[in-house]
């Protein structure tokens, strides 16, 4: 497996000391070529860190999500089992509307008397 660490930064590229060696290369050109470099790297440092923000970000986001789904599924599971006696029907009929009134008549009565029908 690959080391995906980074080993080197912008200003260790700047402080980097060559040993000269007789047959080396020019030390203007190494230093113009390392502070390119460190350059690139100041630029790519930022943009790394900005992407783990964003990454973060948006994991947060992801999670939050997933909670509010969950619990948009066990709301629906609830509504869903509170109205399972109910005959499907594509068109409204007066039955249908005669339910829906009972219902909503009994859950004013339950409120009423300080007790809430959605936890029941």
């Amino acid at each position: 497996m690959e080391d995906k660490t980074i080993s080197l930064n912008a200003e260790k590229i700047l402080k980097q000391v060559f040993t000269p060696d007789v047959k080396g290369y020019d030390a203007d050109e190494v230093d113009q070529f390392l502070d390119l470099i460190a350059k690139d790297y100041l630029a790519f440092e930022e943009y790394y860190n900005d992407s783990r923000k964003y990454i973060i970000d948006l994991e947060t986001q992801l999670r939050k999500s997933r909670n509010e789904a969950a619990e948009l599924e066990v709301e629906r599971a609830k509504y869903a089992k509170r109205l399972e006696g109910i005959k499907d029907s594509d068109s409204v009929n007066s039955s249908n509307i005669d339910l829906l009134q009972r219902i909503s008549r009994l859950e004013k009565e339950l409120f009423r008397v300080g007790i809430d029908p959605r936890k029941i």
